[in-house]
């Protein structure tokens, strides 16, 4: 633009010259034109600018991490003038998200429509809002410009990437255990343990119609009970105390182990449940893994500080949950995590802890070391 108007002024001084120079008709026509044409070519613009229409639309609002989408931008000219250029600007603030291409440019011919394609990939998990930060329109000259703003902002939700980790040290129930509670119990029906009178909350599947037949009374059986291999996931999602990039690098770490973890326990047949600031502390053991990744995809680091984390994991500590295993996922060590970490060991969990912030000013590994004796597994998360 600026290479035009400089352009123009040039032409206008040199023509003002020969005027100058040489005083005729033809050359004061010739400066009349120009001094005319920034008008013509405004007042056209105008009018192009009027039944000039912007659409927006995002190929897959929900990726993972690493995956590439389109954001498609749609430019409609629905008058007689064609538009000779409109520039179109992404909005690139967020390191989070990357695009081809900062700005692109095209023209469109009247009764037209074209597009402008931006590929985008996400460095990293959580949502955004993707889109043009404007769409400039020039006029034939491209002396002037018109700007619109804040065109087709969309969400962009980013989900956590799941990859192979190693074999975590899982503790596996042995079966016919009986001093196991309710939410982590089975039964299984092939085995018959005893026959005992019906109960109004007995279903179908445990009458013994054969027996009731022989009895002529209701007869329903007992069958052998067997201990679910379970796994309670917590992680901290309290405030991160850092900004920017560095922050998202630290959240999208934490939450690529969780669901990591959580994908390699239900390949191993493990029920597992997830725990964080703003669940429901009853949650239910599931091996749905595309439930619990859903679960684990909207969990947001925005509204909690580190001392509620600390006050929910020795609440959770204090309910001395019968559980095999128990996977934490905190930023650091710190004296609550390490008390409450203590505390479970002793009621018989098997405890893995991952932490990925080395803490400054505290003795972080000393309580890693002293747990490590617990035989509680410490292990540093990776970023």
């Amino acid at each position: 633009m600026f290479k035009n108007r400089l352009t123009y002024l040039l032409v206008l001084g040199t023509l003002a010259m020969l005027v100058y120079l040489y005083e005729d008709g033809m050359t004061y026509a010739a400066l009349y034109m120009v001094l005319a044409l920034p008008a013509v070519s405004f007042l056209l613009a105008l009018l192009s600018r009027r039944r000039f229409w912007v659409g927006a639309r995002l190929v897959d609002s929900t990726i993972v991490k690493g995956d590439t989408t389109q954001f498609v931008l749609i430019i409609h000219n629905r008058g007689f003038m064609p538009i000779h250029s409109v520039r179109a600007r992404f909005m690139g603030d967020c390191p989070a998200i990357e695009t081809d291409f900062a700005d692109q440019y095209l023209s469109v011919w009247p009764f037209k429509s074209q597009e402008m394609v931006f590929n985008i990939t996400a460095k990293y998990r959580g949502e955004y809002e993707v889109g043009a930060e404007s769409v400039v329109m020039y006029d034939f000259l491209g002396i002037f410009k018109f700007k619109q703003k804040n065109i087709g902002l969309m969400p962009l939700m980013v989900r956590p990437r799941v990859v192979d980790i190693a074999a975590l040290p899982l503790a596996v129930a042995a079966s016919g255990a009986d001093d196991v509670k309710d939410y982590t119990q089975q039964e299984d029906y092939a085995l018959i343990s005893d026959l005992r009178k019906y109960q109004p909350t007995d279903g179908y599947k445990k009458i013994h119609w054969k027996m009731s037949a022989k009895k002529n009374e209701l007869v329903s059986k007992n069958f052998q009970s067997t201990k679910s291999n379970t796994a309670a996931f917590v992680i901290d999602n309290s405030i991160m105390p850092m900004w920017g990039e560095e922050r998202m690098a630290l959240e999208d770490a934490m939450m690529e182990g969780l669901v990591s973890a959580l994908s390699h326990c239900v390949a191993r047949r493990q029920l597992c449940s997830l725990y964080f600031l703003g669940s429901d502390n009853t949650q239910d053991y599931t091996a749905n893994f595309e439930y619990l990744y859903s679960l684990a995809s909207g969990i947001t680091f925005e509204k909690f500080e580190m001392r509620d984390f600390d006050a929910y994991f020795a609440n959770y500590a204090r309910m001395q949950l019968d559980v095999e295993n128990l996977i934490v996922f905190v930023r650091e060590i710190n004296d609550a995590v390490y008390a409450a970490a203590q505390s479970l060991k002793l009621f018989g969990n098997n405890v893995i802890i991952f932490y990925y912030h080395e803490a400054k000013g505290v003795r972080q590994g000393d309580r890693i070391a002293r747990l490590r004796e617990m035989d509680i597994h410490c292990w540093e998360g990776v970023q």
